[in-house]
């Protein structure tokens, strides 16, 4: 079974930061915001970032313009202006940043996707990326890690069950969706990037 993991920076001190890579022993960052720099935390600057990382024998990829989540193409767009995963998970560039993932994973380097959110579930990187990886590539394992445990992308779909769970049509009576398909779909509606009121995705 192949890895992908994933890990948000939030405002760890870099050194915080830099541990919790090696405990599980990722070798390369995916950089995937869409803007790679941080208001609240300067160290997550790109090419702060490149410096630390490489200082600690860690490769830096920026990957943002592939599989960020901020988007202004009205065709990818709900009519209330949010981000549709879905429409996103279509394009040629995310297609491309999955083929290069791919390639990576099977070159044997130990990948972890990066984005600011601490919470995989309140971000992109959980809704939109590792949920097509997840559902896509064959024998990839998505796991998220946290300052004390490292979550399978099975635990976080439980948790996405169980948040919508009074809103999902279980019967299919009308929406023809599974109901984990229909709460991705929720999920996404609650933490997608609005690009008429530009808020939303704290990437």
């Amino acid at each position: 079974m192949r890895t992908l993991y994933t890990v948000g920076h939030s405002i760890y001190e870099i050194e915080i930061f830099i541990s919790l890579l090696k405990k599980n022993n990722i070798n390369t960052i995916v950089d995937i915001r869409s803007t790679p720099y941080s208001r609240f935390a300067s160290q997550y600057n790109r090419e702060d970032l490149k410096y630390y990382l490489k200082e600690n024998k860690i490769c830096y990829i920026y990957m943002g313009d592939l599989l960020g989540a901020r988007h202004e193409d009205k065709d990818l767009l709900f009519e209330n202006g949010k981000v549709d995963f879905k429409k996103v998970q279509e394009t040629i560039a995310f297609q491309q940043g999955i083929n290069r993932l791919d390639k990576g994973i099977n070159k044997g380097y130990n990948i972890s996707l990066m984005c600011s959110e601490k919470e995989a579930f309140d971000c992109h990187r959980f809704g939109l990326v590792s949920e097509y990886v997840d559902k896509n590539l064959i024998d990839v394992d998505v796991k998220h890690i946290y300052p004390d445990k490292v979550l399978s992308q099975k635990d976080l779909e439980k948790k996405l069950l169980k948040k919508y769970d009074k809103h999902i049509d279980y019967l299919g009576l009308k929406i023809d969706k599974t109901p984990l398909e229909q709460a991705y779909l929720f999920r996404n509606e609650d933490i997608a990037y609005n690009a008429i009121t530009k808020e939303g995705d704290n990437e």
